[in-house]
């Protein structure tokens, strides 16, 4: 019998207002999109801000740090430090810019990732994304 603990999308549509709220403290920025992916990349909650020109960035961030295990400017690192790249691993999902975060319980078990995608800096996408991160609270 399995017993996996997953992602409801009341908490997925909390993150998601949390990390519009973050973005909303500075709205002079450029729009970003937001989302969270379970823990095999598939979506469970999405928003695109009006405006926004980079769409699906923040689904492809929080599908690497899902499938990776790993935030997505960590798996950036091991490319680098590593000399591989992207296409080595045959999955055009993945992508090596900062702003995804995996999402496990407090004793590790992976539950998914959750991304930003559209400023022109990958900590400012990771900030927002750590909103909603905190959102989720303990799990």
């Amino acid at each position: 019998m399995y017993n996996k603990p997953m992602l409801e999308l009341r908490q997925c549509q909390n993150a998601i207002n949390a990390m519009i709220d973050e973005f909303n403290k500075a709205p002079d920025r450029r729009p970003v999109d937001m989302a969270i992916v379970d823990d095999i990349g598939n979506l469970l909650a999405y928003a695109r801000l009006d405006g926004c020109n980079t769409p699906t960035r923040a689904i492809r961030k929080a599908y690497t740090s899902a499938i990776r295990r790993m935030d997505s400017v960590t798996f950036a690192d091991q490319l680098k430090t590593q000399g591989r790249s992207l296409s080595e691993f045959g999955e055009p999902e993945l992508i090596n810019l900062q702003g995804g975060l995996v999402i496990e319980t407090t004793d590790g078990k992976p539950l998914g990732g959750i991304g930003v995608g559209g400023l022109p800096s990958g900590k400012d996408d990771e900030d927002i994304a750590r909103a909603g991160l905190t959102a989720l609270g303990k799990l």
